[in-house]
């Protein structure tokens, strides 16, 4: 029985530290890419998949989306169930999306098509994980309350950057389509790390073991 206890604290150890290790790759990569091209690359505008083309760092858009991957899939091994098929899809589409990169210009080539539909997946199932996250916790918790905004937002910012691409919307929310989607990303990476944060074990409450004062006479 101890073994397997160990065991089953070591798995979740061990997942705990790739998603947070991953998490925190994912934005140094995310970062560096955008401060080195920030001449290059129009951060209002254009999307993160056009990162790809900054001039001797594009790689740094694939090691992120990679590292995030790596996240998922530290989430994966403390998952189960429904949870952790959506979450294994999520791994799944960040290795395609760095895998396949868009292309600059002109006719979409299947690589691009590949890259803009798993996106898409993984966009749309993070939000969707922390709902599967937030029916398990109870009410009135802070990781409820904090998961709850986060979904929210991401699922707002979703449906607007999505819209962004049509002529529905003003045009300086469509010229405004790179900021929706970087802090959609944020937002995806602030709810991950949320997720790791309910699969942390809990605190063992301390006993208090109370020594009774004699009274004087």
């Amino acid at each position: 029985m101890n073994g397997e206890l160990a065991g089953a604290a070591s798995i979740r150890s061990r997942g705990l530290s790739l998603g947070f290790v991953g998490l925190a790759l994912s934005a140094v990569f995310m970062l560096g890419v955008h401060i080195v091209g920030s001449g290059q690359i129009d951060a209002v505008g254009s999307t993160l998949s056009t990162l790809v083309f900054v001039d001797g760092y594009g790689w740094m858009f694939g090691a992120s989306v990679l590292a995030m991957a790596v996240a998922a899939v530290g989430l994966v091994s403390l998952s189960e169930g429904l949870l952790r098929n959506t979450l294994a899809v999520v791994a799944v589409c960040c290795v395609l999306v760095a895998v396949f990169p868009t292309n600059r210009s002109g006719p979409l080539t299947v690589s691009a098509e590949i890259h803009r539909y798993a996106a898409g997946v993984a966009f749309f199932l993070v939000p969707v994980a922390a709902l599967l996250v937030i029916r398990r916790l109870g009410r009135g918790t802070v990781e409820r309350r904090w998961l709850v905004r986060s979904m929210a937002g991401t699922a707002a910012l979703l449906v607007v950057f999505l819209v962004s691409h049509f002529g529905v919307v003003p045009e300086a929310m469509q010229d405004m389509r790179g900021v929706f989607q970087r802090m959609m990303f944020v937002l995806q990476l602030l709810i991950l790390a949320q997720l790791l944060r309910t699969q942390r074990p809990a605190t063992p409450a301390v006993a208090v073991r109370r020594v009774p004062v004699p009274v004087a006479a």
